[in-house]
């Protein structure tokens, strides 16, 4: 399998010239651990990390004189296997994919590389409980899969809830059916 068969796309890049504190925001709202740095011409020239914004200490300068550099990009047609060595042995977070022109067409992270491991199922556990977990604010509700399958767990406040549950959980792609699981009924105290 090659990279660019399940890299992330469309990517999010920064200017050699836009300020780092233009950059910083980008990464706190999207909670990336880099972004590329592009040249005028689109070609792939740096990294920026969040640690690059931390050692710059102040964010008035150009992303172009707190990036890393030389950037460690891979080609598109790269092996998947090889660019998940590259991750762990450099210890990077993310890398760039690039076209042969030098052009960025695509990311792939640690956590990509963490759903390919996966199975199915336990990918689209992951989908669904990020969904959930970013709908309440907290994890409330637990989601297990079985081929397709979800079942949903937790404290309700009302039917309401319930069906707002299963109707996020069906918008995840790959998922079949959504549920609440049932419970038991109480075993009934004994009587003295």
């Amino acid at each position: 399998m090659q990279v660019y068969e399940v890299m992330q796309r469309p990517i999010t890049a920064v200017r050699h010239d836009n300020t780092a504190r233009e950059a910083a925001l980008m990464l706190a709202e999207l909670g990336y651990a880099a972004l590329p740095v592009l040249d005028q011409d689109d070609r792939l020239i740096g990294v920026l990390t969040s640690g690059d914004l931390l050692r710059a200490g102040e964010l008035d300068d150009t992303v172009s004189e707190v990036m890393t550099t030389p950037a460690v990009s891979v080609p598109d047609n790269a092996a998947l296997a090889e660019v998940m060595s590259r991750l762990v042995t450099r210890g990077l977070r993310s890398l760039p994919v690039v076209d042969a022109d030098g052009r960025v067409i695509g990311m792939f992270s640690r956590g990509d590389a963490l759903r390919i491991m996966l199975t199915p199922d336990d990918a689209l556990a992951a989908d669904v409980q990020n969904l959930l977990d970013q709908y309440t604010g907290a994890r409330r509700w637990h989601v297990t899969v079985h081929e397709g399958d979800a079942t949903l767990s937790g404290r309700f406040a009302d039917e309401s809830e319930r069906r707002i549950a299963i109707a996020l959980t069906r918008t995840v792609p790959g998922i079949r059916t959504a549920s609440i699981a049932t419970t038991p009924a109480a075993a009934a105290a004994p009587v003295h």
